[in-house]
């Protein structure tokens, strides 16, 4: 079963690959330019420089993560929209989106302070307030209630799923990496290129993510 949702997860991603990425591209390159005006080591000065940058990136994830969910929702229940328009539409989920956001990663840290496994497993239960708060219009606080009620019978789908996805980009950012360094003394700016790459493959997690919620509110 999660062999198929991974591969319907990809077919998804290659058959939508320019709207996505019309969608993603942007602020990925945004983040990954900014970044890389941050020297190493970092001094104080690039400490709250980051801070900025993740700041700046936590109020746009929630552009982009609903207008992906958005443009799925479309895809499904049709007309499918373009990327302007699934942009347009994350713009009224994006209060809502953000406290989902904040609220979930919050506990997740929380989590992981514990010893790590009682944050992945948080994680995992919270995973589809997302689909929930943008697909069916629900607030922060029901959209995580109600993730963590329905998930309860799809741990491990989810857990291996989303584990199996992001090993295989890891891995083959790793290689690719590896390759790259023992051939050029300067990468730079290809390595750039590999980040804003990859970065964007993450999307895979989202479209399994939301097979799993689909399929999750088939079942119910």
């Amino acid at each position: 079963m999660i062999i198929e949702y991974i591969r319907q997860s990809i077919f998804f991603f290659r058959s939508n690959i320019t709207v996505l990425a019309k969608i993603h591209l942007p602020f990925i390159l945004i983040f990954n330019l900014l970044l890389l005006q941050i020297e190493q080591p970092l001094s104080s000065e690039n400490s709250d420089s980051l801070l900025y940058i993740s700041a700046l990136n936590l109020l746009f994830i929630p552009i982009y993560w609903g207008a992906t969910i958005a443009f799925m929702q479309s895809t499904v229940e049709g007309p499918q929209y373009t990327a302007g328009q699934a942009i347009v539409a994350s713009f009224s989920n994006w209060p809502r989106l953000f406290l989902v956001f904040l609220i979930s990663s919050i506990c997740i840290i929380l989590g992981f302070m514990a010893f790590i496994v009682p944050g992945i497993y948080i994680a995992v239960r919270l995973s589809i307030a997302d689909y929930i708060c943008v697909v069916e219009k629900k607030t922060p606080l029901p959209s995580l209630k109600q993730s963590w009620q329905h998930t309860e019978q799809y741990i491990w789908p989810i857990l291996n799923g989303t584990a199996a996805i992001l090993m295989a980009i890891m891995l083959s950012k790793y290689l690719l990496t590896s390759l790259l360094g023992s051939i050029l003394n300067d990468y730079q700016y290809l390595s750039l290129l590999l980040d804003i790459c990859f970065d964007f493959m993450n999307v895979l997690v989202m479209i399994y993510g939301f097979r799993i919620y689909c399929l999750i509110k088939q079942e119910l």
